[in-house]
């Protein structure tokens, strides 16, 4: 048995629990065109302050500033020289994991359309057999001591190929200073995926360095902007259901997010999934449109308990190939008949790099109260922490 109070504002049902020595319960489905709501406490400024004690809040409202910060930070570089008659950079490769390679998908996704060399993202203890003098490594972990990410690096030093490093310190900060590569150092003191703009950034300027692309500055320009609007739109200021990232995180509480997006967005969904997983250690999936219509889409229907635990998440944009479109309509057709709840986003902003910041806004407040609401620290990696520590 459970005690309940449930009031409805807005359309959206909210119930205040008080659990009672039972298994919590996911909510019931809500009515066609009607949003539900359930969780165990209101998020006050109290809350806040007990909850987020390294302040995850503080470094997503300063996405946009982070942007900016990184940008300075590049204009004085000079990526590795390139001797007389040696080869050109021919192909990027980004060594990284988790909250440190992300930035280097993020760049995939953007320039997924324009670049013209090969970019990998690789999250290997091996370098790639085909890497050679045309390559321009990018090693980046943010705390320096990322062993698969140190392992690739040292096979890419023994080739003598290019190498460009992001860290903040520790064993690959240590060997860049020993064989004199190029260095950028973000802002200490997060974990790597509040991190996610010195990630990014200087590996979208570093290719326009190289002439792989251009007018970056500008673009970032426009999306530390929209980031900045979004911060108030989703921010600690708006603890209510009339903010959407809080909204959903009350929807997703008790459900297993699945993320869908086009294969060009899919670093979009990717961030979601991680954050969700991180910051709410809360379990989550994604996949692709059109690859999962050719599998995926035939799992939805077993195990049949299983199903009305799941909530799909379509992350949609103005850019998006119209047959893609169709193919989103028509999952939401499906999705419904199996009585699974679907929420759709589309991107903001005029440009592809905000549409992209402005949909992993979203991702980041969405996972940041979920993880208040579940009462936990979105900062903590105790899991991850423990796991590592069976390795050593």
């Amino acid at each position: 048995m459970r005690n309940s109070s449930s009031f409805k504002r807005c359309g959206i049902n909210y119930t205040d629990v008080t659990p009672q020595n039972t298994t919590p319960q996911p909510p019931p489905l809500a009515e066609e065109g009607e949003l539900s709501m359930s969780f165990t406490h209101r998020i006050s400024p109290d809350d806040l302050r007990r909850l987020d004690t390294r302040d995850m809040a503080s470094h997503i409202t300063r996405m946009g500033s982070h942007i900016r910060d990184a940008i300075k930070l590049m204009e004085p570089l000079s990526l590795p020289r390139r001797g007389a008659g040696e080869r050109s950079i021919e192909s990027i490769i980004v060594l990284g994991m988790g909250g440190s390679a992300i930035g280097g998908d993020l760049v995939r996704s953007y320039l997924f359309s324009s670049l013209k060399v090969p970019f990998a993202v690789n999250r290997s203890y091996a370098l790639p057999s085909w890497a050679n003098e045309g390559t321009l490594v990018i090693a980046s972990s943010y705390s320096g001591n990322t062993e698969e990410t140190l392992s690739a690096f040292e096979q890419a030093t023994a080739k003598k190929l290019s190498i460009l490093c992001i860290t903040t310190g520790g064993t690959l900060a240590r060997r860049a200073k020993e064989l004199g590569l190029s260095t950028i150092a973000p802002a200490p003191g997060m974990q790597p995926r509040a991190a996610l703009a010195y990630g990014f950034v200087p590996i979208l300027l570093a290719l326009e360095k190289l002439g792989l692309t251009s007018g970056e500055a500008q673009n970032l320009e426009r999306a530390a902007t929209l980031l900045d609007q979004l911060s108030e739109r989703y921010g600690t200021t708006h603890l209510d259901e009339n903010n959407p990232a809080f909204k959903l995180a009350g929807e997703l509480l008790h459900r297993i997010p699945v993320i869908y997006a086009s294969v060009d967005y899919e670093t979009v969904a990717l961030r979601w999934r991680g954050q969700i997983q991180e910051n709410a250690k809360h379990l989550a999936f994604c996949n692709v449109v059109s690859e999962m219509n050719h599998n995926e889409l035939e799992g939805w229907s077993h195990p049949v308990d299983l199903l009305q635990r799941c909530s799909i998440v379509l992350l949609r944009s103005s850019d998006e190939h119209p047959r893609i479109a169709k193919r989103f309509e028509a999952m939401k057709e499906v999705f419904r008949s199996r009585q699974v709840d679907v929420f759709e986003f589309h991107a903001e902003g005029e440009t592809r790099i905000e549409r992209l910041f402005s949909l992993i806004a979203l991702a980041d407040w969405t996972s940041f109260y979920m993880a208040l609401f579940a009462g936990i620290d979105p900062t903590a990696i105790d899991a991850i922490e423990q796991f590592k520590q069976k390795l050593t």
